[in-house]
């Protein structure tokens, strides 16, 4: 058989090997964006599906919108309160077992007291050897006769709230009488609210 038929029959095959890569060529291409076209309308479901639960969200969220706003304005009003109350004494039940250590003889002529404010900063120590104060009661006291200072610190260092105290001053009034000026420094204890909600 001459040459230019077996280079012919060679040619046919190659093009036949050529043909059959090209189409399998066109079924991957197209069979990928068949997978593709697939895959994107699935995800787009999806993504209306999750559009559609999130308006139905919204929507139920806007129905309840007058309940939130009044939970939030509670919370604020709550919230404030629990700010206001924070340093808030009452001052008769702190004080009286503090005056109950005067002698019948004695009389408190005048009562100056300081507490914390909500939005000041705290009492500062007195001195260096002070101990911390969430409020302080300056009480004068006239006496008929020498005050027994020791006595009433002795007594009321047992008492709950007493932090500390000092004698600012005694005067002689009269010919027996004294008056006597005695700072009373007290604790968290004293306090009406002890825990403030965080």
């Amino acid at each position: 058989m001459p040459p230019e038929f077996a280079l012919r029959k060679r040619e046919r095959a190659r093009r036949r090997g050529l043909a059959a890569v090209v189409a399998g060529v066109l079924v991957l291409v197209v069979g990928g964006v068949g997978a593709l076209y697939w895959w994107a309308a699935d995800v787009q479901q999806q993504l209306d599906g999750e559009r559609a639960v999130t308006q139905a969200l919204l929507d139920a969220q806007l129905e309840y919108s007058d309940v939130t706003s009044l939970q939030a304005r509670l919370d604020d009003i709550v919230a404030q309160r629990d700010v206001l109350t924070a340093t808030e004494i009452r001052w008769r039940d702190a004080l009286l077992p503090f005056l109950a250590v005067f002698g019948p003889g004695d009389t408190v002529d005048a009562i100056i007291v300081r507490g914390n404010a909500p939005f000041e900063p705290p009492l500062t120590l007195d001195g260096p050897l002070r101990s911390p104060r969430s409020s302080t009661a300056q009480l004068t006291v006239a006496t008929s006769g020498i005050p027994e200072t020791s006595s009433w610190m002795e007594s009321w260092r047992d008492l709950e709230g007493f932090a500390d105290a000092s004698i600012d001053s005694i005067a002689q009034e009269g010919e027996e009488g004294f008056v006597t000026i005695v700072t009373v420094n007290f604790t968290d204890d004293v306090l009406a609210e002890q825990e403030v909600a965080e």
